[in-house]
């Protein structure tokens, strides 16, 4: 049984040849039982031999997930002095004709392969938050609206509809690599059903260039114009778009801003752009391991990806259209049906070794969650981040090069971001075993906020940074901060 079960470990080729491909009705190979969710219809694996083989195969991970992050510190402490081509890619030579053609090329090519895998592999079932709604008891409903510069952005709304009055309004922007179903892939026991169970007004947002934000008035989304973005974009446009939209629904000038990552990320550029324009709707945020400083970060394959970063701008413009392309149909079913069908367990240690040891990743839950993982980015934002690896207490606009900064803000070198513009009430929660936003780093942004925002500082120790979507202890991670929600609102805060 046990080798027949590391064949879960080894790539998708070996996995279809020692595995098989389960149907949604069948049993795994090797004694695995699964069964078909009522809700979803998707597989999902439980128990079984599972146990004993989590027993023989922790202690290996665990020690190699602590290793890890030492070369990775290394590569950090060089990844801000690599940046040599950046300059050159970001000027005419991949901004012209045959980077859109090459890309063409290679999105139609990716296509046609998805057409071949999905006839032979289930399609992934998208999960619009405004459709699961109901099955947990809820009630959704869905929007889109438009940004100032074009993007429209699906805004979805989940309450409890036998509450007579709602305690607040809460928003909830997507993390890094997910979407505005981020939150309700542990089902009843997810985030955004906890806070609607308790008859709070709960809306989901989207970020342009994830799932549900990738309609714009003018470009399409196989054009690099419609991939030109990064955190700032969400922060200055996306986020302010559709707070007015809630503003605008609830007549709420207090509401609560829950989210993870790249949620701080926005945030930040949203109050240094805009002031107290935008801050006077919100009268609290709870954000999980919030992304402002990131130069500690403690991930090996995150500081080789900063080293390499150029390469990913090249690549990315010769053959993506600058996407980061998860959400690409042949990429997705991938994904879904390695991670989500054929062996749950594989992504879990991957998931442990990229984003820091952790036992709270609940991978039965894989086979509902991939459904919408990974969503796709644009390479710039992605290598947003990873331009500040390496350097402490640095968050600055994207560094395109002197030229091109020159061209964009005026300037040779990016603009701070100034976090001390941010007087909202926060409430940082740190994930004590990630080692992509490790605490030192979560704290120092918190130290930089106006002291009127500085309202409480956590770490949460068990968790890392996929924790969020898919928690073993829900309540362990979600505790925290939906009690200082009913703190606040007890108080009138």
């Amino acid at each position: 049984m046990l080798p027949c079960k590391l064949g879960g470990l080894v790539p998708l080729t070996l996995l279809v040849v020692v595995s098989g491909l389960p149907s949604a009705n069948s049993q795994v190979q090797s004694g695995s039982v699964v069964s078909v969710n009522p809700v979803t219809g998707l597989v999902n694996p439980i128990g079984g031999i599972t146990d004993p083989l989590l027993s023989i195969l922790n202690p290996a991970v665990e020690v190699v997930a602590g290793l890890a992050p030492i070369p990775g510190a290394l590569l950090g402490a060089v990844s801000p002095y690599t940046a040599v081509l950046n300059p050159l890619l970001q000027t005419a030579l991949l901004q012209n004709n045959i980077t859109q053609f090459s890309s063409d090329i290679v999105t139609n090519l990716s296509a046609l392969v998805a057409l071949v895998a999905n006839a032979a592999l289930p399609v992934p079932p998208y999960l619009r938050p405004d459709q699961e709604a109901p099955k947990f008891g809820f009630v959704g409903e869905a929007y889109n609206v438009t940004t100032s510069d074009g993007y429209i952005l699906g805004v979805f709304r989940v309450r409890n509809g036998t509450c007579r009055s709602y305690r607040s309004v809460v928003i909830i922007p997507p993390g890094i690599l997910s979407n505005a179903a981020s939150f309700i892939y542990i089902k009843e026991n997810s985030l955004v059903y906890r806070l609607a169970r308790e008859c709070n007004d709960v809306w989901l947002f989207t970020f342009r260039g994830y799932l549900f934000g990738r309609g714009h008035t003018l470009l399409s989304d196989t054009s690099s114009a419609f991939w030109d973005f990064y955190a700032y974009h969400w922060g200055v446009y996306d986020l302010p778009t559709q707070i007015e939209f809630v503003y605008r629904k609830t007549n709420s000038t207090t509401m609560r801003y829950f989210g993870v990552d790249q949620s701080g990320t926005a945030l930040l550029f949203m109050n240094h752009v805009h002031g107290q324009r935008y801050q006077r709707f919100l009268a609290g945020t709870y954000l999980l391991a919030p992304i402002g400083y990131l130069g500690r970060l403690r991930s090996l394959v995150f500081d080789a990806m900063a080293v390499l970063r150029d390469g990913l701008t090249a690549a990315g413009a010769l053959v993506l259209h600058n996407e980061l392309a998860f959400m690409n149909p042949a990429i997705h079913s991938v994904l879904y049906n390695l991670c989500g069908r054929i062996a749950p367990i594989t992504c879990y240690y991957i998931f442990q070794i990229l984003g820091g040891n952790s036992r709270e990743i609940n991978y039965p839950f894989f086979p509902y969650a991939f459904a919408n993982l990974l969503d796709s980015t644009s390479i710039t934002a992605f290598n947003y981040f990873l331009q500040q690896v390496g350097r402490i207490k640095y968050m600055k606009y994207y560094d395109y090069g002197p030229a091109e900064n020159l061209r964009r803000y005026n300037r040779t070198t990016p603009e701070n971001v100034n976090i001390n513009a941010t007087t909202v009430p926060c409430n940082f929660y740190a994930l004590g075993s990630d080692t992509v936003t490790v605490p030192e780093d979560v704290l120092d942004t918190w130290n930089a906020l106006a002291p009127s925002a500085r309202a409480t500082y956590q770490v949460l120790d068990k968790y890392n940074g996929v924790s969020p979507f898919v928690p073993v202890d829900s309540e362990g991670l979600y505790g925290p901060m939906i009690r200082q929600l009913n703190a606040d609102l007890a108080r009138g805060a």
